[in-house]
């Protein structure tokens, strides 16, 4: 581990920005010191962002096991889970190590990105791509390892993954791009568990379609407020976001998608037959109350509180959520 006289400086090409500094605490700082830009560039040192890219397999997984006709065994269950939070690690590596490549000129104007390790100068280009099909590679071997009909499913991901980083550069809305491309998880996560959405009768093809809009609203929700971080970093670098776009009506923006995003989650389960714990107890619920907390009280002129409210979202709606599935797949 680095003490903290040995660390060494921003890279030259950020000299305007904060000083790096290397980890000192966490799983990467006791790393190899060449290893670090690496851990750092697939976000090693920032978990969060794998739940959340995680929680729509998660309740995608739960959520057909509530919706299955046969009994899902909980060992297949955990097994199953396992494979998809290992998937979703190197998934989700490949699309921070694209997404920093392709926007490095970019991050080099936010103050808060200057030190990502490609902004910086500490892994190159052409390395940075190399490093991104390494990850996607051994992504695409955990997915091998699932039954093959969730293929169709992971495709369009992978193809949004790839679109994501120049949304910012044509429409005010790659937030809603995420979204799809995060929220596509859930049918990852439902036909992995064995349940194939085509061969369902409407109601609950119309209550998977519901549960998918509502990620996506969350998705929205909580990417929008974690961009309010740099809004002004990114109207003058000319990156373009709903954080931007919606600046002056921010929370009311806020709001209506958290309107949306609870419709949804009771259209689900009208449309699946869920009984009451779903909805007053463990799964719109709890979800209201969380999402009703974040928005009231975030502040968003103030990147710390932002980051706070992104770093703890997925916990605070994931597990109302989690908990109604459990309750309907345990009666």
């Amino acid at each position: 581990m680095s003490s903290l006289p040995a660390r060494k400086p921003i890279d030259s090409k950020c000299s305007s920005g904060p000083t790096y500094y290397p980890p000192s605490t966490g799983l990467v700082s006791y790393l190899p010191s060449s290893f670090v830009p690496y851990a750092e560039l697939m976000r090693l040192d920032r978990p969060a962002g794998i739940y959340l890219f995680f929680v729509p397999h998660l309740l995608g997984t739960l959520y057909a096991a509530a919706l299955s006709p046969n009994d899902i065994r909980v060992q297949s269950l955990l097994q199953t889970l396992l494979i998809l939070y290992a998937g979703t690690v190197f998934m989700r590596g490949a699309a921070c190590s694209w997404n920093d490549n392709l926007d490095q000129e970019y991050d080099r104007q936010v103050y808060r990105c200057k030190t990502r390790p490609i902004a910086r100068g500490a892994v190159s280009t052409v390395k940075g791509h190399i490093f991104t099909a390494f990850l996607t590679a051994i992504a695409a071997g955990f997915l091998m390892l699932l039954p093959r009909t969730v293929i169709p499913y992971a495709i369009p991901s992978i193809f949004l993954l790839w679109l994501y980083p120049f949304t910012k550069r044509f429409t005010d809305y790659p937030q809603i791009i995420l979204g799809l491309q995060m929220s596509l998880g859930v049918f990852v996560g439902i036909v992995a568990t064995g349940v194939d959405p085509m061969e369902q009768p409407l109601p609950k093809q119309i209550s998977m379609i519901a549960l998918y809009g509502a990620l996506v609203t969350w998705t929205v929700i909580y990417d929008t407020i974690y961009a309010c971080q740099d809004s002004k970093d990114d109207a003058k670098a000319g990156v373009k976001s709903m954080a931007v776009r919606f600046l002056p009506w921010m929370r009311p923006m806020l709001w209506g998608c958290a309107a949306v995003m609870v419709s949804l989650l009771v259209t689900c389960g009208i449309e699946a037959g869920f009984s009451e714990g779903y909805y007053l107890f463990m799964g719109c619920g709890g979800v209201t109350l969380s999402l009703t907390a974040m928005i009231g009280t975030v502040n968003l002129d103030d990147p710390a509180s932002c980051l706070w409210w992104f770093k703890n979202t997925y916990w605070q709606v994931a597990t109302p959520l989690s908990l109604g599935f459990l309750a309907e797949y345990a009666a």
